[in-house]
């Protein structure tokens, strides 16, 4: 494919050289022109993190064709919901629309023609807010007849938006109160246990129980009653699931090591906005909990282990 990126690129960075050496080959297959690097700073009980840090710092130097390069690296740890948050606030201030990659993200070369053309097409669209490069559900949905397809869910193992709708990015879920009181969750188009799985993440999230950004983006988008793009075929590999170093995706999963498939162009693009039926509940249970797995949660809930 004889193609250049030209639109803004957001590379996450922290402590793995060798998956950042990784992902910046497969930036050299397009050429970006402007990539943005955030990179967190080690944390403080443990003593061997700094030199990692400073080698996966010193990888940048391997971008070795024309691209403008803005860094923010941080002196200190600021974790995974703090620093990637305030990463993208300093992506969108900069740029209009973008793609985001973390370290252990290795795109297919077509994941990123595939921003390009649905960022455009949808820069207008308030009520498309995600544009997703992976799909641990593929199994499901490589017969279907177009190239993506509409989702309340949103993956974010490589993906791009717009400015215009990460402003609307609430870190603390605001207006959770509302929204538990007024049954928001309900517009969530799968069964009931998947509604209270959702709900009880949206909560812990905004309790401060785990560090993750994502359930909050996730809330966000499903607060604004918007969608999220899904690829037909999954476009990005996720490097890092069961490595000891991941922090949220140590428990090794065959679905979410996916490789990456390549897309085919013209882009098929759906007649409208309609979300495939049933599609959103099979979904849930590829990226967040299966069948028996969320029953076995249910249970461990009610009877409060978990």
């Amino acid at each position: 494919m004889d193609y250049h990126c030209r639109t803004p690129i957001l590379l996450l960075l922290f402590n793995r050289p060798k998956h950042t050496e990784a992902v910046i080959g497969c930036l050299r297959q397009v050429k970006p022109t402007q990539i943005f690097v955030h990179c967190d700073g080690p944390r403080e009980n443990f003593p061997a993190e700094a030199e990692k840090v400073a080698a996966v710092r010193a990888e940048l130097n391997k971008i070795d064709w024309p691209c403008e390069v803005k860094t923010l690296f941080r002196e200190q740890n600021a974790g995974l919901r703090a620093g990637v948050s305030g990463a993208l606030n300093w992506f969108f201030e900069a740029v209009e629309q973008g793609i985001i990659l973390e370290d252990d993200c290795l795109p297919d070369v077509s994941f990123f023609p595939f921003c390009e053309d649905l960022l455009e097409r949808y820069a207008q669209e308030d009520h498309v807010m995600h544009i997703g490069g992976s799909n641990v559900a593929e199994p499901l949905t490589r017969v279907l007849p177009t190239s993506y397809f509409f989702s309340q869910f949103t993956f974010v193992w490589g993906w791009a938006s717009w400015r215009r709708a990460w402003i609307k990015m609430s870190l603390d879920l605001d207006g959770f109160e509302h929204f538990v009181r007024d049954g928001q969750i309900e517009s969530l188009t799968t069964k009931p246990l998947a509604k209270t799985y959702m709900l009880e993440k949206f909560r812990a999230t905004k309790a401060l129980e785990n560090n993750s950004w994502a359930y909050a983006w996730a809330y966000t988008i499903l607060k604004y009653h918007a969608l999220s793009i899904v690829p037909r075929l999954n476009l990005v590999q996720n490097t890092g699931i069961g490595e000891a170093e991941a922090t949220h995706t140590r428990e090794a999963d065959k679905k979410a090591k996916l490789h990456a498939s390549s897309l085919g162009f013209p882009l098929v693009h759906p007649a409208n906005f309609d979300r495939p039926t049933n599609l959103d509940q099979e979904i849930f249970y590829a990226s967040q909990k299966s069948r028996s797995r969320l029953i076995l949660w249910f249970i461990l809930q009610k009877i409060g282990l978990r």
